[in-house]
């Protein structure tokens, strides 16, 4: 293998020289760094250092994003609907301390989100690095509200403006302080804030994939989904930017990176699937599976099933609106409390479920579709400010029952290893049936119109065998009724607790009459909790920088794996499921998730030491997933490298 010298050439040096076919794509897999892939697809600035840094933290997804500050939900929530009644768009970046699930909407509809809180792993960060959002924790900021109004001036990107009176709410870095509704810019790929709107260069690369699946995306919406991608080039988005989409699909650098793309996914011993609950972020997985091409003048694209996969559908982040949370509210509060309207409101949850759910599928999700029982904690349906009053007086319940219930469900202490999953429909026979339909019926309406959905459902929080029998039970009478047995593969199990890895043969053996046992997910997170017994919160203020410190550990487990205890625990589950597999037949489908697929050190890793074992794949969101392809690659190709050697 030809070695280059480290940093002699850029990568986009080496992509154009990769289209001419002076060197070979898996010469350039072997050396790539990290940093030369994220600069490559991450926008960024155009004269950062014009501009000194007011304020720095630690970054969770990179790209270099502006926009006006928010630090109030619902001032964000009605600056995005005023925007909407406009007919265009605003920019903005998105702060808080702490958040919840009433967040998720202004949350994933902003540019930016960064926080004070030192934990990478709690909701908001989560929520925003998986929605593909440059994120930052950690910042060196405090926020102040006051009750003395300001009134406040956003622009919208059509040019209008909008002026509101709220309270003045600022935050203040130890270089300067940025008030509401001023304008900042977040370096997420160093960790940088700026105060003002800096400009950004996109990374033309990554413009083509979100191009051509929004095109795909209205395609699908016209012509179906069986005929959506040979019909893309007759959409108005791809019409409106044919000219860039020839011009760059043309370029050496374009060519050279479908090469290098290419060679990564028949390199990668890992499949790196897709941590994905909408339309838009599939058909970006989607996307990247595809060859992109030239023909007679306009594009044409070529899908793989077989390198793209749904990894990870957490149905529990479809549920961002106002009235679909409240939907949820009510399903979950229960007939005994909402009464003889209850039945007209579980017919009203499952069709919205199914429709969310269908949304996904029918794009395609490749080689299987792993979707997740829901898992939204008690606490964050019904927070602690959660107002019973309000509520029950908007769908005319009784007050005090509701009030009964809600002090019951939102006063969990611990929000992680409480009450969701299957913890929940063990207990709620309704919830578990009206969770298998709605998932039943988009998989049965995704066959209807001609698209291959593989089902295998991924069951979480489980402890006991039990749990999983009866979840079992329940889905396959659910499947048989709705005749769809050919569409399901199995049910996996997410191995996030301590029970769940001492108990695994026993799970991973139980079986119904018709549907088994035959796969599990890692919980990157709940795992490495579990294993270091650590409060994936609190422990990133009160143990993980000491002990970095210490040298205890290298660095935060749950942002590079800690190879000696959790990775140790996974090459073991592995190994204890190889052996299972040769007394009971089946084809394990084992899979790792959690912030830490994402990361390059850890997918090399796992690459290295847990797929010869039996790892099967990754599943991290659209925005990581070039990433921990090329890492996995990487590591095939350094170990045979050495082997050679």
């Amino acid at each position: 293998m030809q070695l280059l010298t480290k940093n002699k050439n850029t990568l986009n040096e080496k992509l154009h020289k990769i289209a001419q076919g002076f060197l070979s794509p898996r010469d350039v897999l072997f050396e790539i760094e990290e940093e030369q892939l994220t600069d490559l697809l991450s926008p960024n600035f155009v004269k950062e250092n014009d501009h000194p840094p007011i304020g720095q933290g630690e970054s969770i997804l990179p790209g270099d994003v502006s926009g006006q500050l928010v630090l109030d939900r619902r001032l964000g929530e009605l600056l995005l609907q005023e925007a909407q009644n406009r007919n265009t768009t605003i920019n903005l970046i998105y702060s808080l301390t702490t958040g919840d699930l009433e967040d998720f909407y202004v949350l994933t509809s902003s540019k930016g989100f960064f926080t004070n809180q030192k934990a990478r792993t709690t909701f908001c960060p989560v929520q925003a690095s998986c929605e593909g959002i440059p994120t930052l924790v950690d910042v060196n900021c405090q926020y102040q509200f006051n009750t003395e109004p300001k009134m406040l001036a956003y622009t919208f990107n059509d040019g209008s403006k909008f002026h509101i009176e709220q309270p003045l709410r600022e935050i203040i870095f130890e270089k300067d302080t940025v008030n509401e509704g001023e304008y900042i810019s977040l370096n997420a790929n160093k960790g940088l804030i700026f105060k003002g709107n800096l400009s950004a260069n996109p990374s033309t690369i990554i413009k083509v994939y979100q191009i051509l699946s929004k095109a795909f995306l209205e395609s699908l919406e016209i012509y179906g989904p069986a005929n959506a991608e040979q019909n893309i080039i007759y959409s108005s988005t791809y019409q409106h930017n044919k000219q860039f989409l020839i011009e760059t699909i043309e370029s050496s650098e374009f060519v050279g990176f479908q090469k290098l793309l290419k060679a990564a996914y028949e390199v990668s011993e890992l499949k790196v699937l897709s941590t994905a609950h909408t339309a838009r972020t599939m058909t970006l997985t989607r996307m990247y599976g595809s060859d992109i091409s030239l023909v007679n003048g306009d594009i044409c694209l070529k899908g793989y099933s077989e390198r793209y996969g749904l990894g990870l559908l957490r149905d529990e982040r479809m549920w961002n609106q106002s009235t679909d949370i409240d939907l949820m509210r009510i399903i979950f509060l229960g007939e005994e409390i909402v009464g003889e309207n209850f039945s007209e409101y579980r017919e009203k949850y499952l069709k919205r479920f199914t429709d969310m759910v269908y949304d996904v599928f029918k794009v395609g999700t490749g080689e299987i579709a792993v979707v997740r029982l829901l898992c939204m904690p008690y606490n964050m349906i019904f927070t602690k400010d959660f107002d019973t009053e309000d509520f029950s007086e908007k769908y005319n319940l009784n007050n005090k029952a509701v009030s009964d219930r809600v002090n019951i469900l939102a006063n969990e202490s611990e929000t992680y290893h409480g009450c969701r999953g299957v913890r929940v429909t063990v207990q709620r026979q309704d919830i578990c049936e009206i969770w298998c339909e709605g998932i039943i019926k988009a998989a049965h309406k995704a066959q209807t119109n001609d698209v291959n959905v593989t089902l295998q459902i991924l069951l979480s929080m489980v402890t006991f065998p039990k749990e999983v029998s009866m979840f079992v039970e329940t889905f396959e009478k659910l499947v048989q009724s709705y005749g769809i047995q050919d569409l399901v593969r199995g049910v996996s199990i997410m191995i996030e607790t301590s029970g769940s890895f001492h108990v695994l043969e026993d799970i991973l053996d139980v079986k119904g009459t018709n549907i088994e046992l035959n796969g599990a997910l890692f919980g990157g997170n709940d795992f490495t909790a579990a294993c270091l017994n650590m409060n994936r919160a609190d422990s990133a203020k009160s143990i993980i920088p000491e002990y970095v410190k210490l040298n205890i550990m290298p660095s935060s487990p749950f942002q590079i794996i800690n190879e000696q205890i959790v990775g140790k625990s996974i090459v073991q589950g592995l190994r204890r499921t190889k052996l299972l597999k040769l007394s009971n037949g089946r084809e394990y489908l084992m899979g790792l998730g959690g912030e830490i697929a994402g990361s390059w050190q850890s997918v090399k890793w796992l690459s290295k030491h847990a797929a010869p074992h039996g790892l099967n794949y990754v599943s991290t969101p659209p925005d990581r997933i070039l990433f921990s392809l090329f890492a996995s690659a990487q590591s095939v190709l350094q170990a045979l490298y050495s082997d050679i050697s």
